[in-house]
């Protein structure tokens, strides 16, 4: 219970018997796809888009940095 308010927690076995138990499966990760709203944006886009463009971004930097 003390790893309840980390990441950590859903690798805890707590956390798999509560959905075993249930029957349920893991729930998986979710990028959530709030509609972005500016004067600026043109175009559809939402925050699920941002943040992987962000990782795009950041794993095209990490690659010609060498690490």
């Amino acid at each position: 219970m003390r790893k309840g308010d980390t990441a950590d927690f859903a690798d805890t076995g707590l956390y798999k018997k509560v959905f075993a138990l249930a029957g349920g499966k893991l729930p998986r990760e979710m990028l959530p796809g709030i509609q972005l709203e500016s004067p600026k944006i043109t175009r559809k886009l939402t925050t699920a888009w941002f943040a992987k463009r962000v990782d795009e971004r950041r794993q095209r930097c990490m690659a010609r940095a060498g690490g």
